[in-house]
């Protein structure tokens, strides 16, 4: 009898478990319990992040979705703080995921702050012309060691001797110089050398030529399967190393050059907590895009600037990291940055930010100790003071201090008629058309353009005298660009959009009297949008300008003539970037991060 009993206990239990797997709906809390079986747990690193389609990809385990109910949680002294995908940083060491029975992430785990020790950056093609390279060769003068981790291999490279990677259909094969084939793999590669060398890529030029890396390399293949990307990771300061003489030359003067470090990792920095290039695995490009990056030699005064300000970057009074922007040089003032760009939400113009407004460079030649004060929506008052040469300020030496180029009538509608619908393409919202009822909206561009040229005048101004808001009016209709950069890019000074004989931009440095600066054949661009400009129906139009870049906030020449005058690098930021703090890297990714 007890045995009868025992085996319809067993019966009756196979049956509730064959219904549990059959209809886990049924029976939540049962199925939870046989989910959490067959859980899987991994501490890896995180090679890229994509919030949109909801993957993150770990370094052996590759990419894995997540579960629709993820959770995020950060153990931050001590204690467990909900966080959300932001907060799972690409390059972190201190993840782990819990994955379910369906390989989807369900639990993020963060073991306290995110470290941000070094930078990850997309390393481009000859010209920075894209991502995407057909093939890589590497060497260096103490030899290559390269890894597969995920199939636990890996080989040495000789001294000097160089490697090449080709890819065909998502597999990489490694070859010598030779061709001898050395290694395949679909797997992602890491290319390594002797701490204190470096690994030089020998297939790219930039102004060193051959350039060579700090860090290691990663290579894998793209999406398409038919390119290699080429990932550097280096100690955020030996980044530094690479970016500072790149973007600011030596004889700058070293508060300058610090002023230009601090400025360069807050920049930097920006970049990673911003996830921009998340999906793609990078916190920044080598390009203007993020900053120049290895295009010019390190120097011995550059890497000391970078050395004495070791970890210092830049936070605004409401607790979070500044928007470092710099540029070259000022004409006379700098701009608000929400005038210059619009925010993410493409309202223009944006939100005021405090530590990004304009101001005045120049000296009040009545009183050098005051600042020159116009009113920068008085048209004349523009013209006149970007017609002056004589004044005086802090970029006075920039040879972009003032300059001028002019354009035939047809050459000036030329120039708009190459560039007007592309810059449409590219910011629909911001190339308007004017419509009978006199409303401007957004419009596709005849192919003709705005045809023959008849007037063009300036319906906004910035603070500081930049231009946001352009209206020209022709043949075709009555159009209005906004926003500088692509004011700068519709009137193009170069032949090849002129139709015309080379179009020279003419310039002069502070306190001159004719524009004596070697003038500048076929300048990619306009250099800036504080301008003017006089219309003779017979002679054409002439621009009045200043300043090299967009105006928003550290001017370089700036910097550097401050510097020189005696001026301290912190006392150099506090005054292009007011109502800032300067602080250390100790608190990205700690609990007061916003």
């Amino acid at each position: 009898m007890q045995i009868k009993k025992i085996y319809k206990f067993i019966s009756v239990l196979a049956a509730i478990l064959l219904l549990v797997g059959l209809f886990p709906q049924m029976f939540p809390g049962q199925a939870n319990v046989a989910a959490a079986r067959s859980w899987d747990v991994y501490s890896e690193k995180i090679m890229a992040k994509d919030s949109t389609n909801k993957t993150l990809e770990l370094e052996i385990q590759g990419v894995l979705p997540l579960h629709e109910d993820y959770e995020v949680t950060q153990i931050i002294d001590g204690k467990k703080v909900e966080k959300s995908l932001k907060d799972v940083r690409v390059g972190a060491e201190n993840v782990t995921v819990r994955v379910n029975h369906k390989g989807e992430i369900h639990k993020i785990f963060i073991e306290g702050p995110t470290p941000v020790n070094n930078m990850r950056v997309g390393i481009m093609t000859s010209g920075f012309a894209s991502m995407d390279h057909e093939k890589i060769e590497l060497s260096s003068p103490t030899g290559l060691k390269i890894v597969d981790k995920i199939a636990n291999a890996n080989f040495q490279v000789g001294a000097n001797e160089k490697i090449i990677f080709t890819v065909d259909s998502h597999v990489v094969t490694v070859k010598k110089q030779d061709g001898t084939e050395v290694y395949t793999t679909a797997n992602r590669l890491y290319v390594s050398t002797d701490e204190g060398s470096k690994i030089k890529v020998d297939n790219i030029t930039r102004a060193v030529k051959d350039p060579s890396y700090r860090g290691f390399f990663e290579i894998t293949a793209t999406s398409t399967g038919d390119k290699l990307e080429l990932i550097n990771e280096v100690n955020l300061e030996e980044y530094l190393y690479q970016v500072v003489p790149s973007e600011m030359p030596a004889s700058f003067g070293l508060n300058a050059l610090k002023a230009q470090a601090v400025a360069a990792r807050t920049y930097a920095l920006g970049d990673y907590l911003s996830d921009r290039f998340a999906k793609d695995g990078y916190f920044v490009l080598d390009s203007v895009m993020s900053q120049v990056y290895n295009n010019s030699a390190e120097n011995a005064l550059t890497t000391q600037a970078v050395q004495e300000t070791k970890g210092v970057i830049m936070y605004s009074k409401d607790g979070s990291l500044v928007d470092a922007r710099y540029y070259s040089t000022s004409g006379g003032f700098g701009a608000s940055k929400h005038q210059v760009w619009a925010d993410a939400d493409g309202s223009f113009p944006g939100q005021e930010i405090p530590y990004l407004v304009a101001q005045s460079h120049t000296f009040d030649p009545n009183d050098s100790s005051k600042m020159l004060s116009i009113d920068t929506s008085n048209e004349q008052q523009i013209r006149d003071f970007y017609k002056t040469l004589s004044y005086r300020g802090y970029d006075d030496t920039s040879a972009y201090f003032r300059w001028k180029v002019s354009f035939s009538m047809e050459e000036l509608a030329n120039t708009i008629n190459k560039n007007i619908g592309g810059r449409y393409a590219a910011d629909p919202k911001f190339i308007l058309t004017q419509t009978e009822s006199g409303e401007f909206v957004s419009l596709p561009i005849p192919a003709e353009g705005i045809g023959e040229f008849h007037d063009m005048y300036v319906l906004k101004r910035g603070d500081g005298g930049n231009i946001m808001e352009l209206v020209i009016e022709g043949s075709t209709g009555t159009y209005k660009i906004v926003k500088e950069y692509n004011i700068r890019f519709t009137i193009r000074p170069q032949s090849v959009f002129t139709g015309g004989s080379d179009v020279l931009l003419h310039r002069a440095i502070g306190g001159s009297s004719d524009y004596t600066a070697s003038p500048l054949k076929n300048y990619s661009i306009l250099p800036s949008a504080f301008f003017s400009f006089e219309i003779d129906a017979e002679k054409g139009v002439t621009f009045f300008g200043g300043g090299n870049g967009h105006g928003v906030g550290m001017s370089q020449y700036g910097a550097s003539q401050l510097g020189l005058g005696g001026w301290a690098f912190n006392d150099i930021l506090t005054h292009y970037y007011p109502n800032m703090t300067l602080t250390d890297t100790s608190v990205i990714g700690g609990s007061s991060q916003k």
